[in-house]
């Protein structure tokens, strides 16, 4: 680990965390303020996926496994995902009848392939950001502190939905930080982000 990360010291910088933090925060605002105006989600692909993968690549020539697209530990990641999905069924069947939930996710009318395949996507994408590059780059710098650090980002983006769901990011974050971290794969944390957004449509349109 640690001539791993004295490969990419510049003077007494490390590169992996200035690029890292650098390329995260970048596409975060450029998609915020120049979105790609091309059919949703690819827009959030290419600044969430594809441009992430090209900066460790051209910088560092890192593979996408190296960022968590693999399988990795499948054993508790089967274990890890059904707990975490049975535990938010039970807590989303309870929450969809709250009116602040039901008015934010509530739809008139439901394209569900349309709906699932758009968001599988876009969550694809999302959790790759967080749970893939920024994890797995930030702990070739910081180890597991960077469980912690994914989540400040993650949590911000969910401001301006309701108090509670935005309050339960928190803990969330981290524990899909875990879940990635334990599985060495962010594909378990998108299964259960995923699940869980699958949910909250259903409990609030049934």
């Amino acid at each position: 680990m640690q001539k791993y990360i004295r490969n990419r010291m510049l003077r007494d910088y490390d590169l992996n965390l200035i690029t890292v933090v650098g390329t995260s925060t970048l596409v975060l605002v450029l998609d915020c303020y120049y979105p790609i105006d091309v059919i949703f989600p690819l827009s959030n692909m290419i600044y969430y996926l594809f441009i992430p993968l090209a900066a460790g690549f051209v910088i560092f020539r890192d593979k996408p496994w190296d960022y968590g697209i693999r399988v990795g530990r499948w054993k508790p990641a089967i274990i890890l995902t059904a707990v975490c999905l049975a535990a938010m069924a039970l807590i989303l069947y309870g929450t969809g009848k709250m009116p602040e939930f039901r008015a934010y996710y509530h739809r008139d009318t439901i394209d569900w392939p349309e709906l699932l395949l758009n968001h599988a996507l876009y969550m694809f994408a999302w959790e790759f950001l967080f749970r893939g590059y920024m994890l797995f780059g930030l702990e070739k710098s910081i180890g597991k502190s960077a469980i912690f650090m994914q989540t400040i980002p993650f949590v911000l983006l969910h401001l301006g939905k309701f108090f509670l769901e935005t309050l339960a990011c928190i803990p969330g974050g981290f524990i899909l930080g875990y879940v990635a971290y334990r599985t060495r794969s962010f594909l378990p944390c998108f299964i259960i982000h995923f699940g869980i957004y699958a949910m909250m449509i259903l409990f609030t349109n049934i």
